[in-house]
């Protein structure tokens, strides 16, 4: 009778090959973890550096001591509505104004808004649902933030905390 060598029996492999693959799976796993990063954000130096100067222009708003109101009024021509915007702490020739839909981007809106009579006006075609607002003066040294609710035609808009 002729005996099989030892690598030819099932029950060899069955018993090692879960063995040798945890083994094989320990290498890969030691490789990737050795590997670079490659989910990270290339430019995060710069993203982080424009969360910055956002902190910044909120903290000079806090220095001048910047407030706002905004009123939205239905105008008598076309289907806009009428922007209006109080301003104290500051008094800049122009002011910009965004409007900035939470999903759409094509819904978004920029202003330059003029002082007439101490009040800065425009015109914005408003969709009915909730906006961010931003204001800030025309260098974007400082802005103003804050939440327009949907329904909602008047938002009071204060730097700091």
């Amino acid at each position: 009778m002729t005996e099989r060598a030892w690598y030819r029996h099932f029950w060899v492999w069955f018993t090692l090959g879960p063995l040798i693959g945890t083994v094989i799976a320990g290498f890969v796993t030691l490789y990737l973890a050795g590997a670079p990063p490659a989910l990270v954000v290339d430019d995060f130096g710069r993203l982080a550096m424009a969360i910055e100067l956002d902190r910044q222009r909120d903290r000079r708003a806090t220095e001048l001591g910047v407030s706002a109101r905004l009123e939205l009024r239905p105008q008598a021509v076309g289907r806009g509505q009428a922007v209006s915007v109080s301003l104290t702490g500051v008094a800049p020739d122009r002011l910009r104004l965004e409007l900035i839909h939470p999903t759409l981007e094509q819904m978004d809106q920029r202003l330059l808004l003029r002082r007439d009579a101490g009040a800065y006006t425009g015109s914005v075609v408003r969709a009915d649902t909730r906006l961010h607002v931003l204001i800030s003066d025309e260098q974007a040294s400082w802005r103003l933030t804050g939440i327009l609710a949907a329904g909602e035609d008047r938002l009071d808009l204060k730097a700091g905390p």
